[in-house]
């Protein structure tokens, strides 16, 4: 078959008529893609919020997408690089002074995970009703709703998850989409790089299942080469980059040692004296997760040099931790996992609020959701999951226990779970299918002839 009549095969694909599943899914994206033009419309425009991080992602953006921008050259390393450089595309794409058409494109991130929301939880409850019902409310979930509001990388790293997380379910379910697969699960890690663990559990397990001939386990070899192949890149050329900007060795970024020290420690500031010229730098520079002083936890590390030097990070994280015990250490990991979901606010959307009563009112009600309903109904989603796997529970189920191992180790925050949220629902979707039988069943009174 010659190219053109490849193209036109693949045009008649595209163009057969859809299924009711992808007729759903298409509507809940346009609805979530409404609300969230809405959103940057009338309540909050990332436009009007460019400060810390956001600052700092726009203007490295700004640098890849035209040369210009003020972020000091040496902080490249500090951050991943995938939202920046996301960020660069669409500037060069649709021009960042273009208010309108690039919004647009900043809103389709968010947008993109209630359809794969929908799609993926007609895999557990094969209820078209029950499908779109989960999908809307991802389309309007506050925490994820709230960061179309800002140039950060909760966004794209959400949309990018999801999307990754319904491709994998269908090329486990012998589906074609490797390619797809494996270019969405690249530009996660580059975004961020703790993906990489979901793709080390989830490899393993394969393995697991392939030597067990389970059911979720049946992608062919071949089709995992060539989305490997794809990541595979990505992780040189994070590796590759940090080494070309830095001199030293690492994997992605310097945030590592960072968020380590922060997570073993109850340092809540690093602070350095920066006199680096040749960079561009001179003067005190300083880093503190918001969530630290919420937590209580203000003590300062004063350095001179580069502020995100791995070397004095460390060195000062590993002084702190050879006079800790075991059980303190434990403690400690705990209650880096706990502040995924309590103990802190929602930064930086805490710092919008300006006395709008209403968005008070809206971010309570779905804390009070999350931790009183969504936890507990994932937590029986995650039981009924180590019972009976199948292939969309094993790889959400693989994002959960990544995302909470993740806080366990480098630190964790209310926004680095926004981007999971999804997760939690759809596990507290199997928990609800699973376990409702149940309890009505212990609920219900017995018959009366089975009483006799």
């Amino acid at each position: 078959m010659g190219t053109g009549e490849q193209f036109l095969a693949a045009l008649s694909r595209l163009l057969r008529r859809p299924s009711r599943p992808a007729w759903a899914a298409g509507g809940v994206f346009a609805l979530a893609l409404a609300v969230r033009i809405a959103w940057v419309s009338c309540v909050d425009s990332p436009y009007d919020t460019i400060f810390s991080d956001m600052g700092g992602y726009v203007n490295r953006a700004l640098h890849a997408a035209y040369g210009t921008g003020d972020a000091p050259r040496i902080f490249e390393t500090f951050y991943s690089p995938g939202t920046h450089l996301i960020l660069a595309a669409q500037m060069r794409l649709v021009g960042f002074v273009h208010h309108a058409p690039f919004l647009l494109l900043h809103c389709l991130w968010g947008a993109l995970v209630a359809p794969c929301a929908t799609l993926l939880a007609l895999r557990i409850v094969p209820r078209l009703s029950v499908a779109v019902a989960l999908g809307v409310v991802v389309a309007v979930w506050d925490p994820l709703l709230s960061f179309t509001g800002f140039f950060s990388s909760e966004q794209p790293d959400a949309g990018l998850l999801a999307a990754s997380t319904w491709l994998a379910v269908r090329v486990i379910e012998g589906r074609r989409g490797a390619v797809a697969l494996g270019v969405t699960t690249a530009l996660a890690y580059l975004v961020r790089s703790q993906i990489a663990l979901t793709i080390a559990g989830l490899g393993a397990l394969w393995l697991l299942g392939t030597v067990l001939r389970r059911s979720w386990a049946r992608p062919p070899p071949s089709t995992l080469f060539v989305t490997a192949v794809i990541v595979v890149s990505a992780v040189v050329f994070g590796a590759s980059r940090y080494h070309a900007l830095s001199g030293r060795w690492g994997l992605i970024c310097d945030d590592e040692a960072m968020a380590r020290l922060f997570a073993d420690t109850d340092y809540g500031v690093v602070r350095a004296r920066m006199s680096l010229r040749e960079h561009g730098v001179e003067g005190e520079y300083f880093f503190g997760p918001p969530s630290k002083g919420q937590s209580g936890e203000h003590r300062e590390l004063h350095f001179d040099g580069y502020l995100g030097d791995p070397e004095i990070l460390d060195r000062a994280r590993r002084l702190e931790v050879a006079r800790m015990t075991a059980g303190e250490r434990v403690s400690r990991f705990l209650s880096n996992i706990s502040l995924l979901f309590v103990n802190n606010d929602l930064w930086p959307e805490n710092t919008q609020l300006n006395g709008r009563r209403w968005r008070s009112m809206t971010i309570d009600a779905s804390k009070d959701v999350l931790l009183a309903i969504v936890c507990p109904l994932a937590l029986l989603g995650l039981v009924s999951c180590f019972r009976k796997p199948t292939a969309v529970l094993v790889v959400i189920a693989a994002h959960v226990l990544t995302a909470l191992v993740t806080a366990g180790f480098f630190f964790g925050e209310a926004r680095y779970r926004v981007p999971y949220d999804v997760f939690l629902l759809l596990l507290a979707l199997e928990g609800a299918r699973a376990w409702a039988p149940r309890v009505t069943r212990w609920l219900s009174p017995p018959s009366p002839a089975a009483a006799t």
